[in-house]
């Protein structure tokens, strides 16, 4: 096989390998979205951010033996540690929207929001959108306008949307500052994320009087949480660093779909027609970008 041949398809595996681990993330981001929702209805917020992040540095010291780096330069730290800035941000604001909303509408609209910037940090990198995928960001938009001006259904206001794309744009700035990294970097730039959410998420929790740590089913359920959290977080990271920053994120942000389902089997929510058309519109628009 040609040299150019083997290229091709070394890129081909890599970018299928990308996606594949971006889809990943999407499950794990789904589960712990519903996770930290529900906690967030017993525990307070910053005790249930700060303890599942600093839980999940377990998991991601396991990660660095298993994916060890070969170059880490400060660059790689710097844009985790923005990473962890923006997602400690979108995180308080998804958990606390979560457990004041409807799983259902919440979590779509953020998924849009992020899955949307990403595409939008391509073209103004160069990159040129396709047809479908201005359809896309079209349809995310006509979603967002139509869940937000209907605050009919109890638990969704127009508030409630606003933090929601809030968490959103949050999670897109995420995702762009991890594309930034270098392959070669591991996941060490989500040790830059840690070293700088982690004291930041646990000093709100001191501010709030919500610092102590959990127990009991607590505490199980942060663990369970926290470990979804880092797997989505690590899996992404990889994605990231091996393929196009527009297309894996908007795979990643599929999560509402896994979030919505387990609110609807779990919870037994149930939205109104048009939150159904609005929640349609925005995992068409999901996948129209990811295509």
């Amino acid at each position: 096989m040609p040299c150019d041949e083997r290229a091709a398809v070394a890129g081909t595996l890599t970018d299928s390998m990308s996606q594949f681990l971006a889809l990943t993330s999407a499950v794990f981001y789904g589960m712990a979205d519903f996770v930290g929702g529900f906690a967030t209805r017993r525990v307070a917020l910053w005790r249930v951010t700060a303890w599942s992040m600093l839980i999940g540095v377990v998991l991601l010291i396991v990660g660095l033996f298993v994916v060890p780096a070969e170059k880490v330069v400060a660059a790689d730290l710097l844009w985790g540690g923005l990473a962890g800035v923006m997602g400690l941000g979108g995180l308080a604001l998804l958990y606390s929207t979560l457990a004041a909303g409807s799983m259902t509408i919440v979590a779509p609209i953020s998924g849009v929001t992020a899955a949307t910037l990403p595409v939008l940090f391509d073209l103004t990198g160069g990159s040129a959108l396709t047809a479908r995928q201005w359809l896309g960001i079209g349809l995310a938009l006509s979603a967002v306008v139509l869940v937000g001006t209907d605050t009919g259904h109890e638990g969704v206001t127009i508030g409630i949307v606003a933090r929601a794309v809030l968490a959103g744009a949050a999670f897109g700035v995420f995702f762009i500052a991890l594309s930034q990294t270098s392959p070669d970097s591991g996941l060490w730039p989500l040790v830059g994320a840690r070293v700088v959410s982690i004291p930041l998420a646990f000093a709100a929790a001191i501010v709030t009087r919500s610092a102590g740590p959990p127990a009991g089913r607590d505490l199980g359920m942060l663990a369970v949480l926290g470990s979804l959290d880092m797997s989505a977080n690590i899996a992404v990271a990889l994605a990231l660093q091996l393929g196009p920053v527009g297309i894996n994120s908007v795979l990643s942000s599929l999560y509402p779909v896994f979030t919505a389902i387990a609110a609807v089997v779990l919870l037994r929510e149930r939205p109104t027609g048009r939150q159904i058309v609005a929640v349609t519109l925005a995992m068409a628009a999901i996948v129209a970008l990811a295509l």
